[in-house]
């Protein structure tokens, strides 16, 4: 009798513990800025893409930059991630596509559940033609 009375509490604590969801960390990665041609004008539509690294499922976010030439991308993860790679294309093809890899630090704690990282960067893109800006 002792027994069941202990068990059933026992039982119904175990039960509702396995309907709780914990909430889960997320790491949010930006990077954000300006890209520009070789005169320091801001470009205009050039595709920038953040590519998630050493992934077997392929991870993006995908933005244009503005008539200022700014842009801004992000992804979120459940786990964290030291490097991504980013690939500026001109789909007009006046300039040359380049790959720039970002590296962020890893937290050696988990102390929030939604961490943000950021980057703020300036990417000058070569023309695809030879141009004596003098």
């Amino acid at each position: 009798m002792c027994c069941k009375k202990l068990f059933l509490p026992l039982l119904f604590l175990l039960i509702l513990s396995s309907c709780i969801k914990r909430e889960d960390y997320t790491y949010t990665y930006v990077v954000e800025g300006v890209v520009k041609n070789i005169v320091n004008m801001p470009l205009e539509g050039i595709k920038v893409i953040m590519l998630k690294t050493y992934s077997s499922s392929l991870e993006a976010d995908t933005a244009y930059t503005d008539s200022e030439g700014k842009y801004f991308v992000s992804l979120t993860l459940s786990s964290p991630q030291r490097v991504f790679v980013v690939d500026y294309s001109d789909p007009n093809l006046k300039y040359r596509d380049t790959l720039r890899q970002f590296y962020y630090e890893i937290p050696r704690e988990k102390t929030e559940l939604n961490l943000l990282f950021k980057v703020s960067d300036t990417m000058v893109l070569p023309s695809r033609t030879p141009v004596n800006p003098f």
